[in-house]
């Protein structure tokens, strides 16, 4: 698949170089269309790691063109399920040879199905509805294949994309799998989070049930709730969805530079809303830290932005390290201002309806026109910031259904203000190692 897509490119850019500008635009949008098209369906067949791939393309692909965007996003929340004598088969490994016997029923169709693993209700033998998430047979073997893969063509995409230390996204990525695939670390993820959110009463964390979790599957109290994106659903509830993003996002804006400890993957499927609002918070496999200079560097950024300083979120880019050792820092400092004057301009007034022209300048595709692999060069993956990327995208996505009017930048800005009135402001060191 990643072959017949290079290849693919290759042709393109054969062909391109002999046409006139307006054609070869269309050329390359086309071919960006119909690559996009086969890579996420060659994802959906090959499940597994690479789905967990898409899903983090669909979020991440700052560099990539937009149709890779839109092609990938269906893989989300849209995972074919796995048939159930696989699922049994783990269930047995786990639990011992009868594993439905230790329940008084099991629902053999899922509640919801992922990349790694599906989601099952059940009634425990002493009446308590629970949710038996597991683990897909093999899974972990398929793992270690496929990103074995993945490196085999890293070559081949660095010279396409020649952005500093790009091994750092697929280290990331394995490690991250490697978290998912624990269950034990799970576990912990829950409990850490459960200490997060002890003193509120509306964020609501999963009790896991010791006797039937073993490795490979999770048991854990059954959440009911309204998917957090059912917009009619809330309204007939009587539940205000500009209330349950400010909610969202004063979790995220806590645990992001709060407590540097984030759930982070934030897409509808893992969160259930309740009246209050209270919040509900599902799937705990991937739960990262932040590291010193990404929440520092995050706190320039938005009080720059509260502030509207150019400057102050230059600063705090480069605090986050974007900027790659040896790279040409007075060009992105160019191109910063130049797209943070643009974005001064823009006017949105639906944020869950953004047109193309909208996304174009908040892409600043017009800015990195001509300059892009001078730019690549010049670009440096932070450590860590996979994660806060991938969370930051699908937090702006849903917070922008929940509240258009406002979105996530316009419900930010009082928590962001309250924070920094209580003493949250970087220390003085770290405005000394940005500047």
């Amino acid at each position: 698949m990643f072959w017949t897509i290079f290849a693919s490119y290759g042709m393109t850019w054969l062909l391109a170089r002999v046409l006139p500008r307006s054609p070869r635009e269309r050329l390359w949008e086309r071919a960006h269309r119909k690559n996009a098209l086969r890579l996420a369906s060659g994802f959906t067949r090959l499940r597994g790691v690479f789905i967990k791939v898409g899903q983090v393309l669909s979020v991440i692909g700052t560099f990539l063109p937009k149709a890779y965007g839109e092609a990938l996003e269906k893989l989300q929340d849209k995972v074919p399920a796995q048939p159930f004598p696989e699922i049994e088969a783990r269930l047995r490994e786990a639990l011992g040879d009868d594993p439905l016997d230790r329940f008084e029923s099991f629902e053999r169709e899922p509640l919801a199905a992922a990349s790694l693993a599906q989601v099952h209700r059940a009634v425990t033998r002493d009446g308590r509805t629970v949710a038996v998430k597991v683990l897909y047979p093999g899974i972990e073997q398929l793992i270690r294949r496929d990103l074995a893969v993945l490196r085999s063509v890293l070559p081949v995409i660095r010279r396409l994309f020649p952005i500093s230390r790009q091994e750092r996204i697929l280290d990331q990525l394995s490690a991250m799998l490697a978290r998912e695939t624990n269950y034990q670390n799970e576990r912990k993820n829950m409990e850490r989070l459960r200490a997060v959110f002890a003193d509120k009463d509306n964020v609501v964390v999963p009790v896991v049930v010791d006797e039937l979790t073993s490795a490979g599957v999770l048991t854990m109290t059954f959440e009911s709730g309204l998917k957090i994106n059912d917009l009619d659903g809330l309204r007939r509830a009587e539940i205000d969805a500009e209330s349950v993003g400010k909610l969202l996002t004063e979790c995220y804006f806590a645990m992001l530079l709060e407590h540097r400890l984030f759930h982070a993957d934030p897409h509808p499927g893992n969160f259930l809303v309740r009246p209050g609002p209270t919040l509900v918070i599902l799937d705990y496999g991937a739960v990262e830290e932040v590291t010193d200079s990404l929440a520092e560097g995050m706190k320039l950024v938005v009080l720059g932005a509260m502030t509207r300083s150019d400057d102050q979120i230059l600063q705090g880019l480069e605090r986050m390290g974007f900027v790659a050792v040896g790279g040409d820092r007075e060009l992105l400092a160019r191109v910063g201002r130049e797209y943070l004057k643009v974005l001064a301009r823009v006017n949105i007034s639906d944020f869950s309806q953004l047109d193309r022209q909208t996304i174009e300048k908040l892409s600043g595709y017009e800015q990195i026109r001509g300059k892009l692999r001078d730019i690549m060069r010049s670009v440096e993956y932070p450590e860590g910031y996979f994660y806060v990327e991938r969370t930051l995208v699908l937090l702006f996505g849903l917070v922008g259904q929940l509240a258009p009017k406002a979105g996530l930048p316009g419900l930010i800005v009082p928590f962001a203000s309250r924070a920094f009135a209580m003493g949250l402001q970087q220390p003085a060191d770290s405005a000394g190692a940005a500047t």
